[in-house]
C-alpha cells in the first residue's frame, strides 16, 4: 500500500497541474484515513477557495488550526478566505493571530492595514501601514531583498540631494541633512554612471556603505495630522459633479479646488519634506511612493474618507484599496496609457501651477471607450501592446484634462488613461506630483 505521505504528495501534484477534481478526491481520501493532517486540510481549503467554495474552505482551514493552533499557513489562508467571504471582523482577528505567531509577516500587516481602512478605522490602519514601512524600509528591513535597497539611478540620487538641501532651508536638522547631502554627492562620484540618468545601477557593498545606511530609508517624516474641520472643499458642487460622472461624460468627471487651502498646504509639506520617494523603477523618469511604503499618513487617509463622503453617488461604499504619488523628474517621458485595478479612481495634482511650463498640458488623457468586460488589468507596462492595439483608431474617444494644482479627476478605473510628459520648471519644489487613489475591487 502506498504510504499516506506519498498519497498526500500525489494530491499536491494533481493540484499544481490544475487537475482539481483529482486533487480534491485525493485530499479527501487521505483525510478519510487521517483526518488530523493539517497540511492536507490546508491544501484542500486552498483548492476549495479557488473554486469559489469559500465557506467550505474556511471550514477546512479551521479544522487545520484545530489540529495545530500555530499552523501559520492555515491561519493566513483562513484569514484571506474570511475576508473574501465578507466576514471582515473575523478576518481581522485571524490576521492578528498570524502576526502573533510571525510578527514580521508582511502580508498580514498589509492586509490588516487595508482591512481597517475598509472598516472605517483610520487610526488602526495607520498603525499597520507604519509597520509595513518599517519592515520594508526601517530598522527591521534586515533580510529585505527589494532591489530598490541595493540599486539606484542618477536621477534618483540627484533628487535625494535636492531634497536634503530643501530640508536644510526649512531648518529641519540642518547640520545633519547638509552632511547627508555631502555624503550623497561624494558617493555619486564613486559610481560609474550610464548615459541615461534613469538607468538602474547596482550598488556594490562598498558604494552602499558611503550612504551610511541612509539610502532609501525614512530619514525624515513630516507631520501630516488630520484636520478637525475636514479636508475637502465644502463649496464643491457635489451634485453637479456627480451628474457629470453619471450622465454628461459617463464614467469621468473633473473639477478644480478639491482640497481646502489648509489641507493642500499640509499635504504639499508632507510630500516635500518626507523622504518616502523610494521607488524609481516602476516608470522611467518618475519616483513613486505607496501607502504601505511611506505615503500613508493620517491626513491622506482622511482625504480619502472625506472624498467618499462628499461623493456618495460615485464612490458609495467602495473602500480605499491603494494610493500612490508619482513625482516627475524629467520632461522626456509621459506616464503611458494603462488601466487601474479598481472600481473608481481619483487623481489630483498638488504642484503649484506656476511650475508648469506648458499651461493647458501636463494633465491626464482618458479614453472614453471601455475595454471588454473580460479584460484583465495587468501591472503597468505588461500590456502596452494590447492597449495600443485596442485603442487604434480611437483618438476621437479621448478626453484631455489639463494640469491644474488641486484639480481632481474621478473616473471609472477600467478606462485607459495616461499623461503628458511633465514639462515643469527646474527646482526641487517644482517637480510635478500627482496623487492617485483607488476605491473598490472588481
Amino acid at each position: 500500500m502506498v504510504d499516506i505521505t506519498e498519497r498526500a504528495a500525489q494530491a499536491v501534484t494533481f493540484h499544481s497541474e490544475g487537475k482539481l477534481a483529482e486533487a480534491e478526491e485525493a485530499y479527501r481520501a487521505v483525510l478519510a484515513e487521517r483526518p488530523d493532517y493539517p497540511a492536507v486540510l490546508h491544501n484542500l481549503g486552498v483548492l476549495l477557495a479557488s473554486s469559489d467554495r469559500v465557506e467550505d474552505a474556511i471550514t477546512e482551514f479551521q479544522n487545520a488550526v484545530a489540529v495545530d493552533p500555530d499552523y501559520e499557513p492555515a491561519l493566513w489562508s483562513g484569514a484571506k478566505a474570511l475576508q473574501q467571504a465578507g466576514r471582515y471582523e473575523e478576518a481581522a482577528e485571524a490576521y492578528g493571530r498570524v502576526i502573533a505567531i510571525e510578527p514580521e509577516h508582511y502580508g498580514a500587516q498589509l492586509a490588516l492595514a487595508k482591512l481597517w481602512l475598509r472598516l472605517g478605522k483610520r487610526d488602526r490602519a495607520m498603525d499597520f501601514f507604519a509597520r509595513t514601512m518599517d519592515l520594508r524600509r526601517g530598522q527591521n528591513r534586515a533580510g529585505n531583498t527589494d532591489p530598490s535597497l541595493t540599486s539606484t539611478t542618477k536621477a534618483k540620487l540627484l533628487h535625494d540631494i535636492d531634497q536634503f538641501r530643501y530640508l536644510a532651508t526649512q531648518k529641519r536638522d540642518s547640520e545633519r541633512v547638509d552632511s547627508m547631502a555631502r555624503a550623497y554627492e561624494f558617493a555619486m562620484k564613486r559610481i560609474d554612471w550610464p548615459d541615461d540618468d534613469n538607468a538602474v545601477v547596482e550598488l556594490s557593498p562598498e558604494q552602499l556603505a558611503l550612504f551610511g545606511e541612509s539610502y532609501n530609508y525614512p530619514n525624515f517624516i513630516a507631520d501630516a495630522a488630520e484636520l478637525p474641520l475636514g479636508t475637502v472643499n465644502p463649496q464643491l458642487a457635489a451634485t453637479e459633479i456627480s451628474r457629470t460622472f453619471e450622465i454628461e461624460t459617463p464614467g469621468i468627471t473633473w473639477f478644480d479646488d478639491l482640497l481646502t487651502d489648509e489641507a493642500l498646504a499640509r499635504l504639499q509639506r508632507y510630500l516635500l519634506s518626507s523622504t518616502v520617494w523610494f521607488d524609481f523603477s516602476h516608470i522611467g523618469g518618475f519616483l513613486a511612493a505607496y501607502l504601505e511604503d511611506g505615503l500613508a499618513c493620517p491626513l491622506l487617509l482622511q482625504i480619502a474618507d472625506d472624498v467618499r463622503e462628499k461623493f456618495p453617488d460615485i464612490l458609495g461604499d467602495y473602500p480605499l484599496t491603494q494610493a500612490w504619488a508619482f513625482k516627475g523628474l524629467t520632461g522626456t517621458k509621459p506616464i503611458d496609457t494603462h488601466a487601474d485595478d479598481a472600481v473608481v479612481s481619483l487623481n489630483f495634482w498638488v504642484t503649484p501651477d506656476s511650475a508648469n511650463l506648458t499651461p493647458g498640458q501636463g494633465g491626464l488623457e482618458i479614453y472614453t471607450v471601455p475595454p471588454p468586460e473580460d479584460w484583465v488589468v495587468k501591472d503597468y507596462g505588461q500590456d502596452k501592446a494590447a492597449i495600443r492595439t485596442f485603442l487604434t483608431g480611437q483618438e476621437d474617444q479621448k478626453i484631455t484634462i489639463p494640469y491644474g494644482e488641486n484639480c481632481a479627476v474621478i473616473f471609472d478605473s477600467r478606462l485607459f488613461h495616461g499623461s503628458d510628459a511633465p514639462n515643469f520648471t527646474a527646482g526641487y519644489e517644482n517637480y510635478r506630483i500627482n496623487i492617485t487613489m483607488l476605491f473598490g475591487t472588481r
